[in-house]
């Protein structure tokens, strides 16, 4: 069957219509011609394999990576950058005129990444067998097909030659993926790294791992800390399971952010793309804002964004749902002595309310997980005074959603994207809202 792709998908597939119903095809780009396989057709909509592609669009480009079809995580590698970027753009674009109605002209060019390959800090891989030797690779999308990976080429290039020299120490020490019936083996290999410093989490069944391995990991150049987590649950959407132990080093891992030293723990959620990280915090900074007597953060987790604000305000306060990641922030205010932020652990709608009734808030800072901000803190946010919100988002949809109720309060300012995931269809995004 021929479709003629019209657009790109948010997931980074070609979109193109049967009989007016739209179809979506991984792999093809807008403008293209392509022959195709429909795999699946409810009411709404149809997916397609793509068979061959009959007219090619000039901004296709052949993938660096050798498994970059059957992987699935780098949709866009196979168009070049500057189309890449358009894409994003028109994404946001589309989401928010038609879930917030807002004016496209508000929308400023997006912010390309310095680096488009080599970029990510932090790689969580699955665990695998290949010809007897244990590998690190990725599931073939809606499958449970494991492709193995030599060479990931979005990960920055020496937390790639430090993933290898971990998994031939694992080789040497025979150990294996992980078996769900024995509950033993590794299931995943987690590795963070900044300023040639590294921390690995080797997450495992219920098993000790031979001492000589511990002691070979920690000898190589560069590893900071190195931890196990035991998961053995089969269903679980979190990597990480509830046991951590540090087998060795440091137990946090610094990263320099100006003049702010971040620790960071396995569990610290910290954006992938380090640069594109510093210019959004400086984005954020530039549309808080100086002269503010109180600006709060909802879902601080360990605080970087915060303390990044210290200079903006008299008081700075950050609410955090996460145990672990409260006294991480608390403990790196202290190291930085930083005395006018303070973290609070609590659910971010209610200690909102509670701080908005009790205090004038300037600036309120949110960045919520993909799902977005829920019906009580868009309730609270609401109800409160507060006199400009900036929201940072990951997610065009589910931004785009929580605009359309907040403008019943806010008027939208300025919205800035940036590309922090070069390759895939993901685009972060910075929105200024005003109390009218």
């Amino acid at each position: 069957m021929k479709v003629t792709i019209k657009k790109m998908g948010i997931n980074g597939e070609g979109i193109g219509y049967i009989d007016r119903m739209p179809v979506f095809v991984p792999g093809a780009l807008c403008g293209e011609e392509v022959e195709i396989t429909v795999t699946e057709k409810n009411g709404r909509f149809a997916k397609g394999k793509l068979v061959r592609i009959l007219r090619r669009s000039p901004k296709r480009v052949r993938p660096i990576c050798s498994i970059q079809r059957r992987c699935g995580a780098c949709p866009y590698m196979v168009c070049d950058y500057e189309e890449q970027l358009r894409f994003k753009q028109e994404d946001l674009r589309q989401s928010l005129i038609k879930y917030a109605h807002v004016d496209p002209r508000k929308i400023e060019p997006i912010r390309p990444s310095e680096k488009t390959l080599f970029y990510r800090n932090q790689c969580k891989l699955p665990c695998g067998m290949a010809e007897g030797e244990l590998v690190n690779g990725m599931y073939m999308p809606n499958s449970n097909i494991f492709v193995p990976m030599e060479t990931c080429f979005v990960h920055e290039k020496d937390l790639e030659i430090m993933r290898k020299r971990i998994l031939k120490v694992l080789n040497r020490h025979q150990i294996r993926a992980y078996d769900w019936h024995q509950k033993r083996g590794l299931r995943f290999l987690i590795l963070r790294g900044f300023h040639g410093k590294f921390q690995c989490t080797l997450v495992s069944g219920e098993e000790e791992f031979p001492s000589a391995m511990i002691e070979e990991l920690l000898a190589l150049e560069g590893m900071h800390s190195l931890w196990q987590s035991v998961q053995t649950q089969k269903k679980s959407a979190e990597l990480f399971g509830p046991k951590m132990e540090l087998l060795g080093g440091e137990r946090y891992l610094h990263l320099q952010m100006g003049e702010i030293t971040l620790p960071i723990s396995p569990r610290s959620f910290f954006q992938l793309n380090t640069q594109q990280a510093v210019a959004m915090y400086a984005c954020i900074a530039e549309l808080v804002g100086d002269r503010n007597a109180l600006v709060v953060e909802a879902y601080s987790g360990i605080g970087g964004i915060s303390m990044a604000l210290c200079r903006q305000a008299e008081e700075v306060i950050g609410i955090e749902i996460v145990k672990d990641a409260v006294l991480n922030a608390r403990a790196c205010a202290r190291d930085n002595g930083i005395d006018n932020v303070q973290f609070l652990c609590a659910d971010a709608a209610d200690k909102l309310l509670y701080l908005s009734k009790k205090r004038s808030i300037d600036v309120l800072v949110v960045d919520p997980p993909r799902s977005g901000l829920d019906e009580a803190m868009l309730a609270v946010i609401l109800r409160s005074k507060i006199k400009k919100v900036i929201y940072v988002s990951c997610n065009p949809s589910t931004l785009s959603k929580n605009l359309a109720v907040l403008q019943d309060r806010y008027d939208v300012g300025r919205i800035l994207p940036f590309d922090m995931f070069p390759n895939t269809a993901k685009v972060e995004t910075i929105v200024e809202l005003k109390r009218r």
